[in-house]
């Protein structure tokens, strides 16, 4: 099956990076106002738990009875209150009020420069991979703001220009959220509202993230609707996996809280859920032609972009598989390169060696660094000796 060029999506907090970087944008309002008596972040948090735990308490079914993607979508969108009330809760205290444009970038470049926010390996491979083949990549989250995003990318990619990585342009990559630039009553900008008066208030449920991600899928001007694979790692992700042709959760090896929940609810829905790892270039192809993760049978899980990288994913973009200076090949028997020699040593637990050289084009997995250990799928051996 051909495939058209992909449509990556990632989530931004908890998904292209490492931890959620709100705590990091308010403190650029408080910055900004520092000469105003303002409610510390913590008291606005603080109001916003309160008042998801007073709706969680009071809804029906309660999240041991939902055992229905419908029904767990259904409770996801009765959270637009909750959330529409924490924005006019900010807006209220003046938070960001008379934020400026050079407020939110140079708080960017900071952050991520001193590590306060963290993009996850792999990332600009990732992007490269899909550009490259002529796909488009975009960022969509219920948080703000989509200039502070652009600048922690800018910020991502220059130091990466300096480890010698080039070919991604900050340009390259369609960000979506809500924004923070601040008018001087502290009023908040909405994205629905902002983008031409399409719709009110911001996005901030599940939902409109998948309305958004519907709306990034179709190329304007040609309606076609591309092959979308969407990474995300929370509840609020949930809609748009299931939407996707290629859904992945990301899980770290030290789960978040929004990685846990997630995980529970695809478990409760009975929505499947697999390592990316078993999926093969020619069953990822069959798995997108019949409808994929929008079937609401079965997304998948990594636990990054470094992963996905050398995952069947990037099959989908037709490409030759080496990158840089990573080989890519495939998975299957336990074999260990032999560097200098361009032979491969099959691992025996006997004295006793043999050798063999590839007659294939295997592909698919990255060569450690050290030790070699890789995986094949296809292998035309030529035994050389013994």
């Amino acid at each position: 099956m051909t495939f058209p060029p992909l449509h990556l999506i990632l989530d931004w907090d908890g998904t292209l990076t490492t931890s959620s970087t709100l705590p990091t944008i308010a403190q650029i309002g408080y910055a900004r106002n520092a000469s105003h008596p303002l409610p510390s972040w913590h008291t606005i948090s603080e109001a916003y738990i309160s008042d998801l735990r007073a709706h969680t308490s009071t809804y029906s079914p309660p999240a041991s009875e939902r055992n229905t993607i419908a029904q767990e979508l259904q409770w996801l969108e009765s959270l637009r209150d909750v959330e529409s009330k924490s924005t006019e809760r900010v807006e209220a205290a003046g938070i960001f009020r008379n934020v400026a444009r050079e407020d939110v970038r140079h708080a960017a470049e900071q952050a991520v420069k001193e590590g306060k926010v963290v993009l996850r390996d792999g990332w600009i491979d990732l992007v490269a991979w899909v550009l490259k083949d002529g796909g488009e990549v975009g960022v969509v989250s219920v948080g703000w703001s989509a200039e502070f995003i652009r600048w922690c990318l800018k910020t991502g990619l220059e130091a990466s220009k300096e480890e010698g990585k080039e070919g991604v342009k900050v340009e390259d990559i369609d960000v979506r959220a809500n924004e923070v630039l601040g008018s001087e009553d502290g009023k908040l900008r909405r994205y629905f509202e902002e983008e031409g008066g399409r719709g009110k208030g911001g996005i901030w449920t599940a939902r409109d993230k998948r309305k958004v991600v519907d709306e990034m899928a179709v190329k304007e001007g040609d309606g076609k609707k591309r092959v979308v694979v969407y990474v995300g790692d929370s509840v609020t992700d949930l809609e748009c996996l299931l939407s996707a042709n290629v859904g992945v959760c990301v899980r770290d090896e030290v789960e978040s809280e929004e990685q846990i929940e997630l995980k529970q609810s695809l478990g409760r829905l009975g929505v499947g859920c697999s390592h990316f790892d078993i999926m093969t270039p020619a069953n990822l192809s069959d798995f997108v032609r019949r409808g994929g993760s929008a079937d609401g049978s079965s997304v998948w899980w990594d636990c990054g972009f470094s992963s996905l990288c050398r995952s069947a994913v990037v099959e989908l973009t037709g490409h030759d598989r080496t990158f840089g200076s990573d080989m890519y090949l495939g998975l299957s028997h336990n074999m260990y390169m032999i560097p200098k020699m361009g032979y491969w040593r099959k691992h025996h637990p006997e004295p006793s060696l043999m050798l063999a050289r590839f007659s294939t084009v295997i592909r698919n997995a990255r060569c450690m660094e050290k030790g070699y250990k890789i995986d094949i799928i296809e292998s035309n051996l030529e035994q050389i000796s013994t």
